[in-house]
């Protein structure tokens, strides 16, 4: 029996729970810049003690266990049961369940921060994502996630795997001005912090691009304008009233 009543949704879980199992055999348990991810977390100082804070595509839970460890009120969902299922032995306790980004079981109003990393360009229908992001917030609440820039990104993949059959798992890239108006019709104010993401994870991914990946290891992104990061780190509030 399938898992999903969204036939889509069950291919998805498929591919990822496939992706998961070769990852983990590998012994490579994260996906994303944790470093990066949690340093923009500290930066933005909206986290605050007793806020509830969901985490969607947690992948095994690092993050959340990470937040559960600092005595925040947390949870996480992935679509993978291979990510959830190996979380649960390697973080007892930590709250994580199954479940696609477009489809959040939780009240409205529930959330006051709602995170994501690596997660908003593989969402093919990303306007149901970030509606229910949008309803399971409380009115001011946060949405903080991180998402690959589509210019540079574009580049990046074309270069690094001389194909465009990337474009499969990342449907939806953004550029900033892009998202920042998908987020408004959805109810959000957007702003960007800008981080400097090298580090011993980029410089895996830099170097696959030769002298040209040394190149872009000297910079610091911090000083490069918003259009040409690397990735977009979005701070998006709920507004009062549609914007």
């Amino acid at each position: 029996m399938s898992p999903f009543a969204d036939e889509q949704l069950n291919r998805q879980q498929e591919l990822y729970d496939a992706g998961w199992k070769g990852e983990l055999a590998r012994g490579k348990e994260q996906r994303g810049n944790l470093r990066t991810n949690l340093d923009f977390l500290a930066q933005t100082s909206l986290l605050k003690s007793g806020d509830r804070i969901l985490e969607i595509g947690c992948g095994i839970g690092t993050i959340v266990s990470e937040l559960a460890g600092q005595g925040y009120d947390v949870r996480g969902t992935d679509i993978s049961r291979v990510a959830i299922e190996y979380g649960r032995a390697k973080y007892p306790g930590v709250r994580l369940d199954v479940q696609p980004a477009e489809e959040l079981p939780y009240e409205s109003g529930t959330f006051d921060v709602v995170l994501s990393f690596d997660l908003f360009e593989h969402i093919a229908r990303i306007d149901l994502h970030v509606a229910q992001v949008h309803r399971v917030l409380k009115p001011g609440g946060y949405y903080l996630f991180q998402t690959p820039n589509k210019w540079s990104n574009a580049i990046f993949e074309t270069l690094s795997h001389k194909t465009l059959k990337w474009r499969r798992v990342h449907p939806s890239l953004h550029t900033p001005g892009q998202l920042r108006r998908r987020l408004a019709r959805h109810g959000f104010e957007t702003r960007f912090v800008k981080m400097n993401p090298v580090n011993e994870f980029t410089r895996a991914k830099f170097r696959k691009l030769g002298p040209f990946g040394r190149a872009i290891e000297r910079i610091d992104f911090r000083r490069v304008p918003l259009a040409l990061q690397t990735n977009l780190y979005v701070v998006a509030k709920k507004c009062e009233r549609q914007v």
